[in-house]
């Protein structure tokens, strides 16, 4: 049965695969592994637990020069993942900069996303949204969430959660509804003394 070892070269980083005739093969180049090469795991699953041992006793192990060769490819592996996460961190804060500023120039009369937890109460959905949440958006969203605990009061529950649109401004009508559409999720409501 052929082997195949998913090896790193300790310097570079880079990573190689090294197939063998059978367990004996591989078992001798373990030994010798050459300097520098470090033996990732096996690529094939068709292993048995005690040959996977074998192979893993068979390994020669890492010198003290190869130790601290592997432990810098780990510092500098980390450091590319702080810089790349710095990075990321850099690219989502200039795109919410530019998503704050865009959210000046818009509609201040469009319709506006409201959440409702029954923990934490009113909050808009997008933080970056400049529009408060107006004494009017509050008192429909708060007659809109009591409709709800109605419907769901006689099974013990209560407005959980809440997805509101609301028109923040003047309505378009005067008959037109404040609340646009919204979604809720119940949950079990506090004991009743």
């Amino acid at each position: 049965m052929k082997i195949m070892l998913k090896l790193e070269n300790l310097k570079t980083g880079e990573t190689s695969f090294q197939e063998f005739a059978d367990e004996e093969a591989t078992t001798a180049w373990l030994r010798e592994r050459p300097r520098f090469t470090d033996v990732l795991g096996v690529v094939f699953e068709g292993l048995s637990r005690e040959q996977n041992d074998r192979l893993k006793a068979a390994m020669r192990p890492l010198d003290a020069e190869e130790q601290a060769a592997e432990k810098a490819l780990a510092e500098a592996r980390d450091k590319a993942a702080e810089a790349q996460a710095l990075a990321r961190e850099k690219e989502n804060e200039a795109a919410r900069a530019a998503h704050r500023e865009a959210q000046k120039n818009l509609d201040p009369n469009r319709p506006m996303e409201v959440r409702y937890r029954y923990d934490t109460g009113l909050q808009l959905a997008d933080p970056d949204d400049p529009r408060g949440i107006s004494d009017e958006v509050r008192a429909a969203c708060t007659a809109w969430i009591e409709e709800r605990n109605e419907w769901v009061a006689s099974r013990g529950q209560i407005v959980g959660e809440a997805k509101i649109t609301v028109l923040p401004g003047a309505l378009p009508k005067p008959s037109a509804e404040r609340v646009q559409h919204g979604s809720f999720v119940p949950v079990t409501g506090p004991k009743k003394a």
